[in-house]
């Protein structure tokens, strides 16, 4: 008798741990949704933001540690087809941020190739004034490359 509730026992140990194993990786995965600007310019995701997070004490006196939160992945690709539609000077840092519900973007082009504090929070303080909320930092063109802060939002 002992010995059947022994491995009785062993089984549901082995069963949880395997659920638990289980339950674990399918939350460890994200969602793979594909952020990619219209033109095809701009593309957003987690291994992208994490190109910009090598570069970016190089980029401006402030940083974005983590990406934004951002409103939905209809509002995200609205803003970066609108970041991407623009003409920028290419040989400029450009910051910028959007609304998330209207879809429009506001940037700033940086004096020198790093971005002042002061430029660096410019885009954002002009949806501000304007919309009071819903800001995010979206993107930002350095040394000719565009660096995506948003992940995609999943529904």
């Amino acid at each position: 008798m002992k010995v059947s509730q022994r491995f009785i026992s062993i089984g549901i140990m082995f069963v949880l741990f395997v659920v638990l194993l289980g339950t674990a990786l399918l939350a460890g995965q994200k969602s793979d949704a594909a952020l990619v600007s219209e033109n095809g310019q701009l593309s957003c995701s987690k291994a992208q933001f994490d190109d910009y997070i090598k570069i970016m004490l190089l980029t401006g006196e402030m940083t974005l540690s983590q990406p934004p939160d951002s409103g939905t992945l209809a509002q995200q690709q609205k803003m970066i087809d609108a970041f991407a539609a623009l003409s920028l000077p290419k040989d400029k840092t450009v910051v910028a941020a959007g609304h998330t519900e209207s879809g429009k973007v506001y940037t700033t082009t940086c004096k020198n190739e790093k971005c002042t504090m002061y430029e660096m929070a410019q885009p954002e303080q002009a949806c501000l004034r304007e919309y009071w909320n819903d800001c995010p930092y979206i993107a930002m063109q350095f040394r000719e490359k565009k660096y995506c802060f948003l992940v995609p939002a999943s529904q």
